[in-house]
C-alpha cells in the first residue's frame, strides 16, 4: 500500500518511497526530471512539469524511483487500478492484524449497518491494517480515526490514557469508525462515494463542493482507491 508515501515523503526518503511503488506495479515513464512540491492543502505532489505558483518546491530529480511517483494516475475502470486493488486484497490474506480483527470486523458491520466488505476497504487503504498508524493530521489506528470524531462517539481520555492513544485499540478504533462511516452513508442517502469523500476531507468539504466529491487530489484519489478495493473484496471477500 503506497498510501503513506505522499504524507510521510521526508521521513521514508523518495528512494524508499519509489521502490515500494514499484512494488505496486507502476511504470516508468520517460521525462527528464520531476518537481516535488507541497500544494495549497499541504499534500506532497509529485509532476514532471513545472509546479504551480505558489508551490514550495521540495526537489527537482532525475532519480527513475523519484520519476515513478509522477506517473499518470490510472482511472478507477483501468487495468492498473483494478490490479493494486486485487494486490491489496491479497496481501489481507496474509496480515496478522487482519486475521485477529476480523471477528471485531463483523461485529462492527452488524452493530452499526455497514458492508462488512466496505469496512474492510477503508481499513486497507487507511492504514494498511497497522493499529498503531498515525497521520501526519492526527488520525490514528486502522480506519485512521480523529480523535475529534472519537470524542463526538464518547471516546473520552482517561489517565495515563489519551483519546489517540486509546485509538490504537483495535476494536475500539474499528467500532468508532465504522460508527462514523454509517453515520456519513445515511447523511448522504447511502452514496458511498460521497461518505467516503467526507471521512477524507471532512463534512464541510463536502458542503462547500455542493455535496460533490471535492476538488482535492488527495480525497478523488482516497475515494477511487477505496471503491476499487471495496469493489474487489465484493467479489473476492476474504
Amino acid at each position: 500500500m503506497g498510501f503513506v508515501i505522499f504524507h510521510d515523503v521526508k521521513r521514508y526518503g523518495y528512494r524508499l518511497a519509489g521502490m515500494l511503488l514499484a512494488c505496486l506495479g507502476l511504470a516508468l515513464p520517460v521525462h527528464s526530471a520531476v518537481w516535488t512540491f507541497v500544494d495549497a492543502q499541504g499534500v506532497t505532489q509529485f509532476t514532471n512539469t513545472e509546479p504551480p505558483k505558489g508551490a514550495t518546491v521540495v526537489i527537482a530529480s532525475d532519480l527513475p524511483e523519484v520519476r515513478a511517483l509522477a506517473a499518470p494516475r490510472e482511472n478507477l475502470n483501468s487495468p492498473t487500478h483494478e490490479a493494486m486493488a486485487h494486490r491489496t486484497v491479497a496481501v489481507l490474506q496474509s496480515n496478522p492484524t487482519y486475521q485477529q480483527v476480523h471477528a471485531q470486523l463483523s461485529d462492527a458491520s452488524t452493530a452499526y449497518g455497514v458492508d462488512l466488505n466496505l469496512i474492510k476497504a477503508v481499513a486497507a487503504s487507511e492504514s494498511a491494517f497497522n493499529p498503531n498508524a498515525v497521520s501526519p493530521k492526527g488520525a490514528v489506528g486502522l480506519m485512521q480515526v480523529m480523535p475529534a470524531t472519537a470524542r463526538q462517539y464518547g471516546v473520552m481520555a482517561e489517565p495515563g490514557a489519551t483519546v489517540a492513544r486509546k485509538l490504537t485499540n483495535p476494536e475500539l478504533n474499528i467500532h468508532t469508525g465504522t460508527k462514523y462511516l454509517s453515520y456519513l452513508l445515511r447523511l448522504y442517502g447511502g452514496r458511498v462515494e460521497l461518505a467516503l469523500a467526507a471521512y477524507n476531507a471532512g463534512e464541510g468539504a463536502v458542503l462547500k463542493a455542493g455535496n460533490q466529491i471535492p476538488d482535492y487530489k488527495e480525497t478523488q484519489d482516497y475515494v477511487r482507491k477505496v471503491l476499487a478495493v471495496y469493489k474487489v473484496l465484493q467479489t473476492r471477500p476474504v
